[in-house]
């Protein structure tokens, strides 16, 4: 009886040091350079403005009229590369806020009209 419990014991120890053994995993650890942290950082703040931009109303909406979830817009942007992320940005930076303003809507239809009317398709001019 005495010999029978040591043996189931030992049964138990040794299945639970191999389960233990495949459950624990060995960490490797290595150092991180300054430009690989900058760079760490510098991508979560891109990523963060972008999804603030992304987060607008206005925006939001004309990603749903465009048929796009902005759920699947902001996943598509944390997966993006660190040089298309910096793209995105930069051209994100220099649209204008508002979309196209009122005076390039109306420099753009004055130029349309001249086109027009030098080519003789209209007669705008003509009327005044």
């Amino acid at each position: 009886m005495r010999n029978t419990l040591i043996r189931r014991l030992g049964v138990i120890l040794v299945m639970t040091c191999m389960l233990s053994a495949s459950i624990l995993q060995p960490v490797i650890a290595a150092v991180i350079s300054t430009e690989a942290a900058i760079e760490l950082e510098s991508r979560q703040t891109r990523i963060d403005h972008i999804n603030n931009i992304l987060a607008q109303e206005d925006v939001r909406g004309m990603l749903v009229r465009m048929g796009v979830d902005p759920v699947h817009a902001s996943a598509r942007v944390e997966a993006l590369t660190n040089e298309e992320l910096q793209a995105l940005q930069q051209n994100l930076d220099e649209l204008p806020i508002g979309g196209v303003g009122f005076v390039e809507v109306v420099g753009i239809v004055a130029i349309v009209i001249i086109i027009l009317e030098l080519l003789d398709v209209t007669n705008f001019f003509n009327q005044f």
